[in-house]
């Protein structure tokens, strides 16, 4: 098998994408913000507890940390914020390296995006100054605000923004997850010096929403031009962003500090430098939360979201809004191309046991790809689960039909994760242990970067997997696409559907939202009948601060949009304050 370290870094970065695509609707939608802080003198969630009301808003922590500065006279500047992250991504060229939670944490505060996102997750302006486009949605022209220069004194202009652009659509394999989205003749255009034509590939009403992720990440084209020559550079990033960094070690720290030159004029970054610390092990992190070692920190496990939950001097952010956690199954070979395997499966999932024993009240379980509250949720779907009887008869009838794919009356079968993961030996105990009337179970822990190749070239059974669930879904239409589906697939669980691909098109074609969200309901619906996944939680994603953090919800765009405070993980950095 074909394993170059070039592949798997490039192969990386399509699942860190398929992690950060998050987006917004642009002034049609009405979805609602499930992300919320939590006070810390509420009592733990529990699994019969209602969800707490998504207001949009920031509680102030009991300590008097607060989220959103209310008195901008209490502003002090100075200081080093450590944060401590899940994953040290490989490099940080926006062009090539992937960015998964951290990536994207540290990426945002380098170069900044062309689009975020707003409170009320419409796609607002951000690098770029105005979109516009024509009736039916074939033709965007974005003009870039005047002005605006990369930390080495390059202009970012539309030259800037092609080479940007035409790097990553260009690449072997980015390309493949931009290519259905963007005409293929001629998707990036310069018109002037600060305007751009963007043209998709047929009708996109969504297509601002693609740079509210990586692809709107712009770093400096002279630093492009040099990284080409020199890979080493694509670890010391020049981009447009509120900081600029300063040394990097890779898994060790990365270290940026202030802009002196952002083109904000309109707003100080208050901190003199950021340390991010990766670090694999959530427990570890939170220890050092705890211990005053870091100032921030986020984490998806149940066990730090409950510890976190229940200290004093900790302000928290939680966000289930995002991606999802689940099972794919590889529907192309054997045993899991054949549907009754997979509805046996889902039949044999443990969900109440899931719910109590790993989850703990820390995460909402999912049904579909989009969580509660979110326009496109859909209430009606449920996976079946919990009901191994039904599960019996099938594994007899496959087992009966191809014995070969059989041991002992059982289904022969690899899982897979990544790892080494205490929390993810915790997932695979328990569904193990509910599957092996059914399944005879070969567990196979693989390192991240050999995990995704596995995952893209389909060298897997079933995989636990964490992406999907975006605000704005256009986004996910690669992740399920007959047209991502090859020797290397983005459609992770190689399940092609026509009647699917007809419905994706038609719901980027529409500015309706009623619509859309029909639309999306019967996309959904497809994927349930599939069986392609086994969707398990929502992830919920912890921001959490000791009690020096300030400032964490203030961040806003030179336009005085308040942006959303935080996302699969991932938060704005300039706005933050500490307290000295």
């Amino acid at each position: 098998m074909f394993k170059s370290v070039r592949l798997r870094q490039i192969l990386a970065v399509l699942f860190a994408f398929a992690l950060i695509a998050s987006a917004c609707g642009g002034g049609s939608s009405d979805s609602e913000d499930t992300s919320t802080a939590v006070d810390t003198d509420e009592e733990p969630e529990t699994e019969d507890d209602d969800p707490p009301e998504a207001d949009g808003t920031a509680d102030e922590n009991a300590d008097g940390s607060d989220l959103v500065t209310e008195d901008p006279d209490a502003i002090q500047s100075g200081g080093v914020l450590r944060i401590g992250i899940e994953a040290d991504p490989s490099a940080l060229n926006p062009t090539k390296s992937a960015f998964a939670a951290g990536g994207v944490l540290m990426g945002t505060a380098i170069f900044d995006t062309l689009v975020a996102f707003d409170e009320n997750n419409q796609w607002v302006p951000n690098l770029s100054e105005s979109w516009t486009s024509n009736e039916d949605f074939t033709s965007w022209v974005m003009t870039l605000r005047p002005g605006v220069t990369f930390s080495d004194g390059a202009p970012l202009d539309a030259d800037a923004v092609l080479a940007n652009l035409n790097a990553q659509l260009s690449d072997a394999l980015i390309g493949l997850l931009l290519k259905p989205a963007f005409d293929e003749d001629n998707p990036f255009e310069k018109i002037d010096d600060l305007t751009v034509r963007i043209t998709p590939k047929g009708s996109n009403s969504a297509i601002p929403t693609y740079f509210t992720t990586q692809l709107g990440m712009m770093a400096s084209p002279l630093w492009l031009e040099a990284s080409e020559e020199d890979r080493g550079l694509d670890q010391l990033p020049i981009g447009a962003g509120p900081f600029v960094i300063e040394s990097r070690v890779q898994d060790s720290v990365t270290r940026i500090e202030r802009n002196e030159s952002w083109w904000r004029t309109d707003q100080e970054v208050f901190l003199d430098a950021v340390e991010f610390y990766p670090n694999n092990q959530e427990n570890t992190r939170a220890d050092q939360l705890l211990a005053g070692d870091l100032e921030m920190n986020h984490a998806t496990d149940a066990d730090s979201i409950l510890r976190l939950r229940e200290e004093d001097g900790i302000s928290r952010i939680e966000d289930d809004s995002g991606e999802e956690f689940f099972l794919i199954f590889n529907t192309e070979t054997a045993p899991f191309d054949d549907l009754r395997v997979r509805q046996a499966a889902t039949h044999a999932f443990p969900r109440a046991e899931y719910t109590e024993f790993i989850m703990r009240g820390s995460n909402s379980p999912a049904e579909t790809i989009f969580a509660d509250g979110l326009d496109y949720h859909v209430d009606t779907i449920e996976q079946a689960t919990d009901q191994p009887e039904l599960a019996e008869p099938l594994i007899s009838a496959y087992c009966s039909e191809v014995p070969e794919s059989c041991t002992d009356g059982r289904v022969d079968i690899e899982y897979q994760y990544n790892g080494p993961s205490l929390s993810l030996d915790d997932i695979a105990g328990v569904i193990g242990s509910a599957w092996a009337p059914f399944f005879n179970i070969t567990t196979q822990v693989v390192p991240q970067d050999d995990f995704i190749l596995e995952v893209v070239l389909g060298q897997f059974d079933v995989t636990t997997f964490r992406y999907h669930g975006q605000i704005e879904p256009e986004v996910e239409r690669a992740f399920l696409s007959c047209s991502t589906v090859g020797a290397i697939s983005i459609n992770f669980s190689r399940y092609c559907s026509a009647e699917r691909d007809v419905l994706l098109d038609a719901q980027r074609e529409t500015t309706d939202q009623a619509e859309r969200i029909d639309l999306w309901r019967q996309i959904q619906e497809d994927i349930d009948a599939s069986r392609q996944y086994l969707l398990i939680s929502h992830i919920n994603w912890m921001v959490a601060a000791d009690e020096s953090v300030n400032g964490i919800c203030d961040a806003q765009t030179a336009d005085g949009v308040k942006l959303r405070c935080s996302l699969n993980g991932s938060w704005y950095l300039p706005q933050i304050w500490l307290a000295q």
